[in-house]
C-alpha cells in the first residue's frame, strides 16, 4: 500500500472551500473576463466607454450577491446553537475551539488502483495495520513465538499481593483520566480502596491465580 505524495512548492496555495459558495457564483465570475476585456481598452477610448459600466454592472451584482450569502450563511450558523446551549458553535468559533474534520484522502492498493470511498479506504487501512493471523505467513520467529505459547507455564507462582502493594497502585491512579471499559474511574477505585482494602486485595490474588481478569 502506498498513499500519493503531493509535489512541494516554495509556496504553496491552499484552496478551503465555503459553505455559502455555490454554482451560481462560479457562473458569475465572469466577471473577471469583463474585467479583462475593460482592461485591454486602455488604447481605445470608444470601446472603453462601451464596456466599463458593463464591467462595474456586472461586479456589483456579483459583490452584492456575495455579501447576501455570507450573511444568509451565518444566521444559519447562528442557528445551531439552541437556547438550553448558549456556549456551541460561536463560542468555539471565537474561541479558535473548533476543529475541522481531517478528510481521509484516497490511498493506492496493492494492485495499484486507488480506492473509490471512505468506506473502501478504511477498509485498506484495517487490513493494512491489523491483518490476518495466518499460520502460513509466519516466519520462523512467528512459528518459535507460536509454539512456545501453546506449551504450558512450568513456573513457581508469584506470591500473594500485599495490601500495601494494593494501595500504591490504587493511589497511582490518575483520576483525571478516562475509565476503561468498565466505566469505573480512578477516583471511584480510591474512595472504594479505603472502605474495602482487604476486599480488594483479594479481588486482585484471587485475578492473579486464576489467570483472568475481573468481570
Amino acid at each position: 500500500m502506498s498513499f500519493r505524495k503531493q509535489r512541494t512548492t516554495k509556496k504553496t496555495i491552499t484552496n478551503k472551500s465555503v459553505p455559502w459558495w455555490t454554482d451560481e457564483f462560479t457562473v458569475m465570475r465572469r466577471t473577471n473576463a469583463l474585467r479583462m476585456r475593460y482592461q485591454r481598452t486602455r488604447n481605445h477610448e470608444v470601446w472603453r466607454k462601451q464596456r466599463k459600466p458593463i464591467y462595474l454592472a456586472e461586479k456589483a451584482k456579483y459583490e452584492a450577491t456575495i455579501k447576501r450569502e455570507k450573511i444568509q450563511s451565518w444566521k444559519e450558523y447562528c442557528n445551531l446553537t439552541t437556547s438550553s446551549n448558549p456556549w456551541n458553535e460561536e463560542y468555539k468559533l471565537a474561541a479558535g475551539k473548533r476543529r475541522d474534520n481531517t478528510q481521509i484522502t484516497t490511498l493506492r492498493k496493492p494492485d495499484g488502483s486507488l480506492t473509490e470511498d471512505l468506506s473502501e479506504t478504511l477498509q485498506l487501512l484495517l487490513e493494512h495495520f491489523t491483518p490476518d493471523d495466518k499460520e502460513e505467513d509466519d516466519t520462523e520467529l512467528h512459528k518459535l513465538a507460536r509454539a512456545l505459547a501453546l506449551e504450558p507455564a512450568d513456573t513457581d507462582d508469584d506470591i500473594d499481593i500485599n495490601a500495601e502493594e494494593s494501595r500504591n497502585a490504587v493511589v497511582s491512579m490518575n483520576k483525571k483520566k478516562a475509565p476503561s471499559e468498565d466505566g469505573i474511574t480512578g477516583e471511584v477505585y480510591k474512595s472504594a480502596f479505603e472502605v474495602f482494602p482487604r476486599y480488594i486485595t483479594a479481588m486482585y490474588n484471587g485475578c492473579l491465580r486464576r489467570g483472568v481478569f475481573p468481570k
